[in-house]
């Protein structure tokens, strides 16, 4: 249910040239990307109703044939996230968890 709260809520958010959708691969999925078709970008999400790090929650977004066929389709990746209950980070590799409650707040200010 969370993941349905958290599309809707920022589809309504984002502008019209920006969509939110859910993209399915062969198998796994990103639960969120938000494609903005003026600068041919995306940003690609999980969430997760845990407040812990785990590392199997950024296996798709750290997967390279994954990220490969999103950039083919929706152009550069300028955001790798995962939306969870805990405290805000940054892994080395770049993907970031963000506290799902902050985002849902922020999105009145995007």
């Amino acid at each position: 249910m969370m993941e349905d709260i958290v599309l809707l809520e920022t589809s309504k958010s984002v502008k019209k040239y920006k969509r939110v959708f859910k993209l399915i691969f062969a198998v796994g999925e990103y639960d969120m990307v938000i494609y903005d078709s003026r600068l041919n970008t995306c940003e690609c999400y999980e969430i997760k109703h845990s407040n812990q790090i785990v590392p199997a929650q950024t296996r798709y977004l750290a997967d390279e044939e994954k990220l490969s066929q999103t950039e083919n389709r929706f152009g550069n990746i300028t955001r790798r996230c995962v939306l969870y209950r805990g405290e805000n980070t940054v892994l080395e590799n770049g993907i970031e968890y963000r506290n799902v409650e902050e985002y849902l707040k922020g999105l009145k200010q995007r």
